[in-house]
């Protein structure tokens, strides 16, 4: 939350409901793109270690990276959205980053440094978007009505982090085999 903006009048105040639209619909966004990065979190690591023979080391190499790409990128998404005055452009850029990054993984299928670049640019994405993101919720919610707003959005967020592990997971139950009758 930035400080900065609890002064300024909220643009439409309370339309709709306790919570405004935007809120919802940058929650709903939040939702399906952690569903998808907390499917590939959930079974990375896995990936990595048995099947590329990856090891530990090369594994936590590559999770500082994109660990890094993330907290970089937090300060400089911040700064663009607050210099060129479209908070929604730049957060839109990020959510299209992780969107496209999941596709590059798919393009990386058995290479290490593919499937590096592709997590590094998913956590790029979500380091670029996070700041205008909440900036956008801020100004789209009365003063008042902050707390609510935000705890919305991130009940949303943890939905789709608490999601994510489950769709990924290999225990679901699976259909029986089929057999062939040979005659």
């Amino acid at each position: 939350m930035y400080l900065s903006t609890l002064t300024r009048p909220a643009p439409g105040g309370r339309r709709g409901g306790p919570v405004a639209a935007n809120v919802l619909a940058l929650g709903a966004v939040s939702l399906v793109t952690d569903v998808s990065a907390e499917m590939v979190t959930a079974i990375l690591p896995l990936y990595l270690v048995v099947g590329l023979q990856f090891s530990p080391a090369a594994y936590g190499a590559i999770d500082g990276i994109y660990t890094g790409a993330t907290v970089l990128l937090r300060l400089i998404g911040g700064y663009a959205a607050d210099l060129a005055g479209r908070r929604k452009h730049v957060a839109v850029l990020g959510y299209g980053m992780s969107a496209a990054a999941k596709l590059g993984l798919l393009a990386a299928a058995g290479s290490g440094v593919g499937i590096g670049l592709a997590i590094t640019a998913d956590r790029a994405g979500k380091g670029l978007r996070t700041a205008p993101r909440d900036a956008l919720i801020t100004l789209c919610t009365p003063p008042e009505h902050l707390g609510r707003a935000f705890g919305v959005h991130r009940a949303m967020d943890a939905a789709g982090a608490f999601a994510g592990p489950l769709v990924a997971s290999p225990s679901w139950p699976r259909p029986p085999a089929r057999t062939t009758r040979s005659s």
